[in-house]
């Protein structure tokens, strides 16, 4: 699967490291709903995520949303905060209560002079987040049942605590209209599709809590070739 779990960008640092990063950058919480950024707002600051999770937008033509990402702790937001006059290009809202480390552009240029590993572990994570991005090009043109098996799969892989059962819970609440956004889709389609999958013991749950029979849907994913 190309979204397997990376290491994250914090989990790459030392305990070390990244208690002095909270010092330079003093971390701030947020509750679900709230709005970290809008689309087109300026970038002014990188965003660490450090726990809770994020649903990254896109508006598209007739102000139709598409959930571009969702992000977990580690993960960074406002990685164009570099270039000169940057925008966001999504709108950024909290799924549940997060906490995050902002980092302006005065204050990379201090943690790099007295943190030297932290800017070679943020270029890292950057590579490694363009190629999740290649993955989910290629999946764009695959059938509705494989995007959304994929989406659960990806987020059961990076959001859900294992245990010794085969399902994993998924520690978001997530409308149909959220999978849709995702997947590329309809509302129908991902209503239809969520049978589908019900039916095939692959994913549980409705109103928006699922839990997904992890290993089951991957097997089934690979079913569809090499898509994924």
């Amino acid at each position: 699967m190309a979204y397997i779990r990376q290491p994250s960008f914090l989990e790459q640092l030392s305990e070390h490291e990244r208690q002095m990063l909270g010092q330079f950058c003093p971390p701030r919480a947020f509750e679900p709903g709230e709005v970290l950024f809008h689309q087109g707002d300026p970038c002014l600051s990188l965003f660490i995520l450090i726990e809770g999770q994020v649903k990254l937008l896109k508006l598209g033509s007739g102000s139709q949303e598409r959930i571009v990402y969702v992000a977990g702790g580690g993960d960074l937001l406002g990685i164009n905060f570099l270039s000169p006059d940057a925008t966001h290009t999504t709108t950024a809202i909290c799924l549940s209560r997060v906490i995050i480390c902002p980092v302006e552009k005065s204050q990379l240029i201090q943690v790099s002079k007295e943190l030297p590993n932290v800017p070679l572990r943020l270029a890292q994570v950057l590579a490694e987040r363009v190629s999740q991005l290649e993955g989910q090009l290629e999946a764009s043109a695959a059938p509705a049942a494989y995007r959304l098996g994929r989406a659960f799969a990806w987020l059961a892989q990076r959001f859900s605590v294992p245990d010794f059962s085969p399902w994993r819970e998924l520690p978001m609440e997530l409308r149909q209209e959220d999978l849709a956004a995702m997947c590329g889709t309809t509302r129908v389609t991902v209503t239809n599709t969520l049978g589908e999958l019900r039916n095939l013991g692959l994913v549980e749950g409705t109103r928006g809590r699922y839990r997904v029979n992890l290993q089951a849907l991957e097997r089934w994913l690979e079913g569809f070739g090499e898509l994924a």
